[in-house]
């Protein structure tokens, strides 16, 4: 992929991407992956049954019994860039007393040609992000578990040489930033039909890419889940499942003009516009065939439609497919492939 950028292009970048929900710096962390709970709408909090309970909800490993690795690949939004693609491997293995897992995410925008304002080509470098969790899961009581995770952020956006060239010899370091963040989580089953689950996630310090002083928050996360066991016999599953979710970044300010009586009205409107809202169900036929379909409603960020999807499962090896093209207002595929074993 090739992306022509002038000066101004990259010192947005460099400031880190913004995101109308956050305003936040190392914004793959909130890309959802996974192809079933893309099919579902995105409604995956409430249900973490196998290993990609590491990125929704780390409490979901706590009632899992068996060993599962996943993985996924997507080829990114190739209405935007070619090149961009994402990754995700994840792994869930019970130990004493409960259940540790955790992921590698890789996001990568291909290659990138930088040129100047008169259009000469300075340089061509690759840009990248990645994330590596630990994630540990473990039943309180029948009915309740909680669940924790760590992980170390990093993010490729700019070569120095690059940098210099446009800003100035004197800068020292820059282009690249990390950071570190950790999730808690719980997952509440009172009965047999009914889950509910809440994760707070990313919670860490900011993150920089440049040696001028100035950084980007990390997109601080809160979800609420519920899903709804419609039936269940030996053979055939219908679930029903909805999601709520929020970036946080800039909500002190959110509250504050909550607090203020002139702009009370507006503040909660657009906190409700703001957060981000999915709907799905999952039909599981003969314990071999899934279909699923789903709705999202991100209204600031212009993602709103439908979802869909479905996969098969042959004695535990699970291929599943996701498609949320619906979602962008510019044409677009954007299909998860993930293959998933149980063991």
């Amino acid at each position: 992929m090739k992306k022509y950028l002038l000066i101004l292009s990259v010192l947005f970048l460099l400031r880190g991407v913004q995101a109308e929900a956050s305003e936040a710096g190392a914004i793959f962390l909130i890309i959802y992956p996974g192809a079933r709970p893309n099919g579902m709408g995105a409604t995956f909090t409430a249900i973490a049954d196998d290993a990609l309970a590491t990125y929704y909800n780390d409490a979901g490993l706590g009632f899992q019994k068996g060993k599962n690795l996943s993985l996924m690949h997507a080829n990114w939004l190739p209405g935007l860039y070619q090149g961009m693609y994402y990754e995700l491997i994840s792994y869930a293995h019970p130990v004493t007393g409960g259940v540790v897992g955790g992921h590698i995410i890789y996001l990568t925008t291909g290659e990138t040609v930088g040129v100047d304002e008169k259009g000469s080509e300075i340089g061509r470098w690759t840009t990248w992000d990645a994330s590596v969790k630990i994630s540990y899961g473990t039943k309180i009581s029948k009915t309740l578990a909680l669940g924790v995770g760590a992980k170390w952020i990093y993010s490729f956006l700019c070569p120095l040489d690059i940098i210099r060239e446009i800003l100035g010899p004197s800068y020292r370091f820059g282009g690249k930033g990390n950071s570190w963040a950790f999730d808690v989580s719980s997952l509440y089953i009172p009965n047999k039909r009914l889950q509910l689950g809440l994760s707070l996630q990313n919670m860490g310090p900011n993150i920089s890419y440049l040696d001028a002083g100035t950084s980007d928050p990390l997109p601080w996360t809160f979800r609420f889940g519920i899903a709804w066991h419609v039936f269940s016999s030996a053979t055939n599953k219908l679930t029903i499942s909805g999601e709520l979710t929020k970036i946080v970044v800039g909500f002190g300010d959110d509250l504050k003009n909550i607090g203020n009586p002139n702009t009370r009205k507006d503040a909660f409107t657009y906190i409700y516009q703001d957060t981000w809202k999915g709907l799905g169900a999952e039909y599981v036929m003969a314990e071999m065939f899934s279909v699923r379909g789903g709705y999202f409603w991100d209204v600031v960020g212009h993602r709103v439609g439908a979802t869909f999807g479905g996969g098969i499962d042959l004695k535990g090896l699970r291929f599943d497919i996701g498609v949320d093209a619906a979602l962008y207002d510019f044409p677009t595929s954007n299909y998860r492939f993930s293959l998933s074993y149980s063991f």
